[in-house]
């Protein structure tokens, strides 16, 4: 089972049904779709009956032939924290030559860890140990961890493009299917919104609205009630840009807006 495949059968598990659904989950072309599901079906993993896809088990199908090997980035790289192990530095319990000297004990998070690359979700230009990258998904996340050795090869090529084509695909799914893109790099935290950076996003949400198709201005919210006055304006903006064309976007990122938005931004906009 290839990528394309292996991606088109867990968005299937995970409960797509129709065309729309799984183009949507994976981010593939529908004609890539189309080839997967094809396969699929002529291998048995999946039906496809009068209420669309579904697995053709409860199993989730068979990940890629790929084994850790030489690479123990995640015994290095990632916090675990029931063995006391700090972030970027390699586990007490690991020993060259011998590997994990606990793994028959080794914590929870251990046995349940899988990178995406060991998924088969990346090409191996995304090895933990050439890449200085992990790369995991959580249930609302990509979460992307790097090594203190190349703190901002997350910034370079090909691994940026990707990240940014994932956070696209997250900001476009529709109310709780949707995912943040993260990155943390030795003490900073970034959340990627397409290709543009928020560096130390905050617990309470980001705002942003679109500048172009891969970038856009954001405010970082510093409690609930920010973050709400935030929406309202965005969503007055973007009622005066069908209105009239265009609008202006205020330029302080941290700023903190107050009702009423429209005079303000109307003025601003040079629309009165």
């Amino acid at each position: 089972m290839d990528q394309t495949e292996l991606q088109v059968a867990r968005a299937v598990e995970a409960g797509a049904t129709t065309m729309k659904g799984i183009v949507d989950a994976t981010g593939l072309s529908r004609l890539k779709v189309e080839r997967a599901l094809s396969t699929l079906e002529k291998q048995k993993f999946l039906i496809r009956d009068g209420q669309g896809f579904r697995p053709a088990n409860r199993r989730a199908p068979p990940s890629p032939s790929r084994q850790c090997g030489t690479c123990n980035a995640c015994c290095d790289i990632l916090e675990v924290a029931a063995v006391d192990k700090p972030v970027n530095q390699l586990c007490k319990h690991w020993q060259n030559g011998t590997g994990c000297t606990i793994y028959e004990r080794r914590p929870q998070m251990c046995r349940s860890f899988v990178c995406a690359w060991l998924q088969g979700h990346l090409d191996d230009d995304w090895i933990p140990e050439k890449a200085g990258l992990i790369v995991h998904f959580s249930q609302d996340a990509v979460n992307v961890t790097v090594d203190d050795h190349c703190p901002d090869r997350w910034r370079e090529e090909p691994y940026f493009s990707k990240l940014s084509e994932w956070s696209l695909n997250g900001i476009k799914r529709i109310g709780n299917r949707g995912y943040a893109t993260l990155v943390v790099s030795g003490e900073n935290r970034f959340m990627l919104l397409g290709r543009t950076i928020v560096p130390e996003p905050t617990l309470f949400g980001t705002a942003f609205l679109p500048l172009t198709p891969d970038t856009f201005r954001f405010w970082r919210a510093t409690s609930p009630e920010h973050l709400q006055r935030l929406h309202e304006r965005i969503a007055e903006i973007e009622r005066i840009r069908q209105e009239f064309g265009s609008c202006a976007i205020p330029e302080n990122e941290d700023d903190d807006p107050q009702a009423p938005y429209r005079p303000a931004l109307l003025r601003q906009s040079n629309h009165v």
